[in-house]
Order: structure tokens, then sequence, then C-alpha cells
């Protein structure tokens, strides 16, 4: 029967039935690849041998598109080379199978497997593959799930004077050629490997990866590299004592990969890193260099959570992407305590995880894919931030022995191999009987796991005489479809204690609450000081939207001004409170324009280089979506002077650098915009910066997208005064902002059928095209960008759909622009997948609108 039903003709991508019947079938799995690289060539020839055992024998399905077979052998006999639906059947033997194949496959500058990128400082050419979730079957025949690991060893022929980097250590360098060592058992989707003329950056400890870049960035890589490669080390040490487990692979490489659309990419002992994300193209601030060590333990926490155990399927996303990402933060919060990596965390994460949940786009965290060719669509705020946000409440909630032990229980138990969730939940459960606890982990991931949305909390209290007679904790489902969450959060209670001549002081307690219930009595509280403010989240171990009344968002506007008597010190809890009470205007449940007259009067006094710069993001949003023109234009020259003078008086670097941050992308009356050119030609400088390509690029592109002028001089100065294959990049992108339907028409249509145009040119071109300003010339172009989703989806890489959805639909404010979206989906019928993200995105779209409609200034 097995073999009846592989035998039926297979649909597209890879069905999760057909997975499941060649996990159940095929065994011993070992590939022997042979690639030649040339260059300029869209093109690569490649050669393998497979081996596996079968339990049975019959047609077996093997994975291969988007390229030609030459030549096919089983067992020794010829076997046609005819592709179905992008597969290669096979008439397989029970027991060792044999198959020997000769293909070509197709490389170039976006939407390939093989990855063709242009030095434009020096001309050189890279090539690098990225294979995740699918397209190993792109580049070469395999059978291309995650739960059927197999051992690969690569030959690859290439150009005189280039370097590959693999998986493993190579064991032959002939010049011309580099065979690589056999890898331990992997997924297709972590097999990599990357050629080019790349510089090394080796370190003086030899425990430390090699760091490679291409060599036209050597001399900022050898500047930034010893960082990376001691946090990597560093990380390794923390990963290999919290799991009890060495590092699961023989060697362990960096490579800097430009144009690359992801952060990072976990390839088992050599991992991918976004160029642009370890060398830095503006002057970084703490926070960037906080957001790199998180990328860099991020990606060496999956040599353990990714490739050593992987996920069976894709629907357990989340098994990798979700412990990486908590574990780099646990990771750094035991490393660098001092960069406070929970406060980071709160500020980092949770807003993102919180955005999609109050969608209704939003997904369960284990989702179901039917097949490997929407994965892509699994990618997301979900597995990235909430999974990690509920994986702080389950560690919260097991306490931080059992949690640990869990994990190290799992991955001995699955190593070099896959795993579920049901897995982990069981892990967790028998760490949490060993110290005595015996937690019912099941239900708690049934509940956080299993389900989509969030809680919204609110609490309900009464005093006599002084103190709490009654309190109540409360949840619904901001999506209103009735699931109650199991919580464990902390309650803060901020009761006056004192009356003085100069204003009332604050004794603060916290209450430890486990519930899950509709309405939780908190007997705790009863008889304590009556509160002013009562905030349920306190230290932000709970998940969902926790809402200030009105009494509380008073008193805490009122100590969150620097100039209180006793104003809010702690750093967490301060940005906690400012993240209230946006979150109530987010919720249309306060005007923007009283939190934007709370940041202005708090800027000025603001020392907290990330919350400074979070403040400066909302005030754009408020400026920029939620008031109206004429209060805008009110508005517009306060904001421009507070900000401007923390740009230019702040005490601090990094404080000076979010507000310059912050200043390029709000200033908009002339006298702000002749500063912006002052900045550009020194007639102005902010003390200690040092104006890097990127950083001018921003200025300018902000010039041409507000029609200033002097901005086409000032452009065309810019491209005189660097000619760098970066600042080319930027050019490009910056001229997608001009306020003129031809650039835009030339740009869309560039987007979508340029051959050349990389994927990272496109991307960086978005935002600027989509201009805040330019709303009424760029509505036109948010139904052809709907209309795009299918395509993009099927051709381009994983994060992109997101950034073109973002892109157009936040370049938009009106209820037209709303109708639009609501047509559109209802009149076209596209993937379940795609629906959803389009709900997710115009989400935001539709709270705008809102905002808008209650709060008309």
């Amino acid at each position: 029967m097995a073999s009846k039903a592989i035998a039926a003709p297979a649909e597209s991508g890879v069905s999760h039935a057909l997975a499941q019947e060649r996990a159940a079938r095929i065994s011993n799995l070992r590939y022997t690849l042979a690639f030649t690289l040339k260059e300029h060539q869209d093109a690569v020839a490649g050669s393998e041998t497979v081996t596996f055992d079968s339990k049975t024998a019959g047609d077996l399905a093997i994975d291969y598109r988007d390229g030609s077979l030459t030549s096919a052998l089983l067992n020794g006999q010829p076997i046609s080379t005819a592709l179905e639906n992008g597969h290669l059947h096979l008439a397989a033997i029970a027991g060792q199978n044999t198959l020997t194949l000769a293909f070509t496959s197709n490389a170039a500058a976006a939407g390939k497997a093989f990855t063709r990128y242009q030095d434009k400082d020096d001309g050189s050419e890279y090539l690098y593959t990225l294979f995740v979730p699918m397209d190993a079957s792109m580049a070469f025949p395999c059978f291309d799930q995650p739960d059927l690991k197999g051992q690969f060893t690569l030959g690859v022929e290439h150009p005189a004077g280039w370097t590959v980097i693999a998986n493993t250590a190579p064991v032959e360098n002939k010049g011309t050629y580099t065979k690589f060592s056999e890898t331990r058992p992997i997924s297709t989707y972590l097999f990599a490997f990357a050629a080019g003329p790349w510089a090394a950056v080796p370190s003086q400890n030899p425990a430390e990866p090699t760091v490679y870049v291409r060599k036209s960035q050597l001399a900022q890589a050898k500047q930034e590299a010893p960082q990376v490669q001691q946090m990597a080390l560093r990380g390794i040490a923390y990963f290999e004592d919290y799991f009890a487990q060495p590092f699961p692979f023989p060697k362990y490489d960096l490579v800097l990969i430009p144009g690359f659309p992801f952060g990072g990419m976990e390839h088992a002992g050599a991992t991918f890193l976004n160029e642009d994300s370890v060398l830095f193209r503006s002057t970084p601030t703490a926070s960037d260099y906080f957001r790199r060590n998180i990328l860099v333990l991020h990606e060496t926490c999956h040599q353990w959570f990714g490739d050593f155990v992987t996920m069976r399927w894709f629907n357990d996303l989340w098994l990798k992407e979700g412990f990486a990402q908590y574990m780099a933060y646990k990771a750094l919060a035991q490393l660098e305590p001092t960069a406070n990596p929970w406060k980071r965390f709160y500020e980092e994460i949770k807003p993102l995880a919180y955005g999609i949940d109050e969608t209704q786009g939003t997904t369960p965290i284990f989702q179901n894919i039917a097949n490997l060719k929407d994965a892509k669509s699994a990618y997301g705020a979900i597995v990235y931030q909430k999974a990690p946000a509920v994986l702080k409440q389950l560690d919260y909630f097991l306490g931080n022995e059992a949690f640990r032990n869990g994990l190290r229980i799992y991955l001995k138990d699955h190593a070099y191999a896959n795993a579920e969730w049901a897995d982990l939940v069981h892990a967790f459960e028998q760490a949490s009987s060993q110290v005595g606890l015996h937690k019912d982990v099941q239900s708690w991931a049934e509940s956080w796991i299993t389900h989509r949305s969030m809680p919204e909390v609110t609490v309900n209290y009464a005093c006599n005489g002084g103190k709490i007679s009654e309190f109540t904790i409360n949840q619904r489902d901001v999506l209103n479809e009735g699931h109650l969450w199991p919580i464990a959060n902390e309650i803060l209670l901020m009761s006056p204690f004192e009356s003085t001549g100069s204003g009332p002081h604050f004794d603060s307690q916290t209450l430890k609450v486990e519930w899950n219930t509709a309405t939780h009595a908190v007997s705790e509280a009863l008889g304590k000081n009556c509160p002013v403010l009562v905030f349920a989240n306190e230290g932000d171990y709970g998940y969902g939207r926790f809402l200030l009344n009105a009494q509380s968002a008073t008193v805490a506007s009122s100590r969150l001004n620097p100039r209180a008597l006793e104003p809010v010190t702690d750093p967490l809890r301060r940005s906690m409170l400012w993240g209230a009470l946006w979150e109530n205007v987010h919720i249309a449940q306060s005007a923007p324009r009283g939190y934007l007259d709370l940041a202005l009067k708090a800027l000025p006094e603001e020392a907290d280089e990330s919350l400074a710069r979070i403040q400066g993001a909302r005030i754009a949003i408020v400026l920029h979506d939620y008031l109206s023109d004429p209060a805008r234009k009110a508005a517009a020259p306060q904001v421009e002077a507070v900000v401007a003078d923390r740009m230019l008086h702040a005490p601090t670097l990094g404080l000076r650098i979010v507000n310059f941050r912050t200043f390029t992308s709000i200033s908009e009356t002339p006298a702000a915009l002749q500063q912006v050119k002052d900045l550009l030609t020194d007639k102005l400088a902010v003390s200690g910066l040092t104006l890097k390509p990127l950083d001018r690029w921003n200025l300018v592109g902000h010039l041409v997208a507000m029609n200033d002028p002097d901005s086409r001089a000032t452009y065309a100065a810019e491209q005189a005064r660097d000619h760098s294959g970066e600042s080319q990049k930027y050019a490009y992108a910056a001229a997608a902002g001009a306020p003129s339907a031809e650039v835009k028409a030339r740009y869309f249509d560039e987007f979508l059928h340029s051959p050349t145009i990389q994927e990272d040119w496109i991307t960086q071109s978005l935002r600027p095209f989509n201009s805040w300003n330019q709303s009424a010339l760029t509505a036109p172009y948010l139904q052809r960008a709907l209309d795009e989703l299918p395509n993009i989806k099927l051709h381009r890489k994983i994060f992109f759909l997101g950034a073109w959805l973002g892109a157009f639909l936040d370049g938009q404010t009106s209820p037209e622009a709303q109708a639009t979206v609501k047509n559109w989906l209802s009149s076209h019928p596209i993937d379940p997948d795609l629906r959803l993200k389009v709900l997710e995105v115009s989400d935001g779209l539709d709270r705008t609108v809102l905002i808008q409609q209650r709060y008309p200034d």
C-alpha cells in the first residue's frame, strides 16, 4: 500500500504525506556531490551519487526542479530523466539503492538556489547557496525534507584564486578543485557552500571561528571581526555548558555574505551572516552592537537547536527559531549583563509578537503546513518573536533548573536526529518531575503552542479604609475566539505611603500569580495598601496585552517625567510603562497627540539610548500616520526642535546618534531640511559622529523624498563623491523616493522584471518608494503589489514577501486604501497562507484609519 501511495503522481513541492511515506521507508542516506563553477555563468553543472536503503520495493519520488537532468542510472541501469511536478520517479529495490545523476542547475542574482553576487567595488564574483526551506532540490536532486538527514561529501571545481567554504573542512585543495570531508547527518536545507575570492580573517585564538569576507571589505572586517569571533566563542562555551553537550560539528566558520536576504543562516559548521549585519554601514550605537551579538548567539545556538536536533517538519519551525532566539538573550544575560538583555528582550521581541497576535492574520506557533512549498509563510514574528516570548514564560513557570534539564534531555535523546514539539514537552515534564515540581507542561503547551492569538489582561480592585478589599485579574481573547490561557505573571502595586509638601512618595510591591481562568481572585493582594498604579506584567514574565486603567495611566505618565519627585528609575519598568501607554494609543483608547506631548516633554532628559530610539520611532508614527496634515504641520517645528537639540547636545554619542536618525526621518520644515543639508556639507556636525555612507545616503534620500529644491544637486554631488558598490545600492534606493510618477513606474517595473537587480537592492528601495508623504502617488500600485504576491511567494526568498507587503501597505493611511485591500481580499482566491499574511500586515492600516477617525485632532 505504501509503495502504491508513493507511485501516484506527486504534487509539486513536497507534501507532508509524501514526506511521511519517505521518512518511514528511507534510511542510511548519503550524497556524494560534485559541482563545476564558472564565472559569469547562469548555470552550474553537477553530478552526484545518492545511496540509500529502502524498506520496500516500488516507485519512489526524489525531488528536483528548476534544472535539467542529463543522465540517470539507478542501481547501474539507465532510467528516464523525465521530471513530473519537480520529482524524478525511481523504481527502488528493497535494500540498498545507488542513484547516479548528471544535471545542470540555474544560478542568478536572485530567485535561485545558487545566488551570484557581482562586487561593484572590484568586479569580483561570488556564489553561495541558500536552500531553506526546500530549495536544495533546485540545486541538485535530493529527498528535500528535514527528517531525511543525510551525510554529504562535496567536491567543487572552481576558478583559480577562489576559496570554497562548506559544512566541513577541506581534505583536498589543488588550486582549482576543493574536496571536503563527509558531514555528520544533516538535513538538506543545512547543506551549503560559498565560493569566490574570499579573504579570511583568522583569529589569534585558534578556538575562535574564522571569518570569511569578500576581499574588497577586508579592511573593515579586520576591525569588526574580532568582536564577532570572541562572542561566537563565548557563546559556544556557554551553550556547551548549559546544554551539557559539546559543539556538535567538527569546525565552525562564519561567512559574511553580501546581499544576503536573512540576518543569518545556520548551516552546520558554516554559518552565513548578512555582511551588513556585521560590518556596520552607519555609525553604530550600543543597540547596534547588541543586535549583532544577539545575531551571532542566535546562529551559534542553532548548531544545537536546528542542526544537531532538527524539527521533523516545518510545522515545528519554532523548535529551532524560537529556542535560538530565546537562548541568545539568555546567554547574553549571563555573558554581558550590563547590556540589560531582558529589557531589550521586551523592547525588541514583544512588540513584534503582540503586533501580529492581535490580527486576524495570526497563526498558532505550531503551524499546519501541508506542503513545504508553503513553508516560507511560516517565517515571521510568530516563530521569531512570539515563540521566544512564551518560552520566557515557560522558563518562569518551570523554574531555571527544570527548564535547563529539560533541554539537556531533549538534545541527548534526539542527537543528530529529528524531533517534534511533543518530544520537547515530554522532556520538560520529565525534568520537572526530577526536581519535584510535576508541572503540567502538556496543558501549558497545548494552550500556548496550538492556539493562536493572546490574552488581554486587566485588573479590577476595590479598597476600604486605605486597604485592598477586593482584587481580581481578568483575561479575554483579543480576537474574541473564546480561548483562555494558563498565565504566570507578576503584578506591580504602587501605593502612596506618605504625603509631604513636595508630593507623594511611593511604595512598590509585586505579587506572583499563576492562573488559567477568565477571572482570578488574587487573595494575596487583600489587606495591602490601596494602589494608585497597578501593572499586571511586572518583570515581563507574562505574554499578552497588559493594559493600564485610567488612574494607573495618569500616575505612570507623571512618574515617567524625569523631573518628577520620584520618577520611575528601573530601566525595564520604565520601558514597560511607556509601552503600556503606547498600547493605549495603539488600540485607540488614548489620543496620539497626548502621547506625543508626553514623549516630547520627557525626551530632553531621556538617558536610555534604546528607549530614546523607540520613542523616536513612535513620534514618527504619530506624525506620519495618526495626525492629520494640519495637525502634523503644526506639531513639526516643536518636534524638530526637541529632536535636533538632543542630536546636537545629548551627553552621550549613542543618544546623539539615535536622535540624529530620528531627525533624519521626521524633518520636514524648510529650516529642518536646511539642517539636513548642512549635515551633509559639514556646516553642522554632531559631536563624535563621523557620517558613514549609509548615514549620508539616508540624509540624501530624505531630501529626495521630501522634494527639497536642492535634492537633485545634492544627490548628484553624493554620487560623484562616493563610487563604492554599497553607495551604488544606497543611491538606487534613494532615487526610488523621488515624488515622480515616471520614477515610480520605472521602479515598479524593475522590481518585477529586471533580471540583474539583486534582491537586497529591491528590498532597500521598497520603503523609499512608499514614502509616507507620497501615498497619493503610490496608491495606484497597492492593488498591483497585492496581485504580485503569488509570484513573489514562488520566486523570492523567505522574508521578501513580508518586506514587500509591509512597504506597500505601510505607505498608505487612508480609508480608500483600506477599502482597496478589503475588496482585493474578497475578490481574489489566493492561497490561505497568503491571505493570512495580507490580513496580518493590513491590520496596521485598519488601526491607523480607526485612530484617525476616533481622534481627528
